[in-house]
């Protein structure tokens, strides 16, 4: 039992410190090329191309990702700590606030759809014969 958890305590380092390096590479290059994106987004896209070209595996990785998503909610505390801190000013912004909810919610849907549209439109004409 002990060595599966040193094993398993091994590969959750290795994880998290691949995720770490992803995100602080994404970072940088965010910061020394005055990108638009943010830094966490742009380590998440190189994340997501090192495992496509198969840089890195996924089962590197994918013990230390569904931790972090089984423990999302405390890393969203900071988040709700900060926002108590600026209720007053949502208070007085609360109509611009439910716009832009509702806007990206429905954008976020539209393009969801046709997404899935797209993808089932491939996956149909793929399943054709020629």
């Amino acid at each position: 039992m002990a060595a599966y958890s040193k094993k398993r305590g091994i590969k959750l380092f290795e994880g998290f410190a691949i995720l770490l390096l992803m995100q602080s590479t994404g970072t940088f290059l965010s910061n020394y090329f005055n990108l638009i994106l943010p830094g966490n987004l742009v380590g998440l896209l190189l994340l997501f191309l090192a495992l496509v070209l198969k840089i890195i595996k996924l089962d590197q990785v994918e013990e230390t990702a569904g931790l972090l998503l089984d423990n999302m909610m405390a890393l969203f505390i900071p988040l709700n700590v900060g926002l108590i801190t600026i209720l007053p000013r949502i208070r007085q912004e609360w109509l611009a606030v439910m716009v832009s909810l509702l806007a990206s919610t429905v954008i976020v849907m539209v393009v969801t759809a046709k997404v899935v549209e797209f993808s089932e439109r491939g996956r149909k004409n793929a399943k054709q014969p020629s």
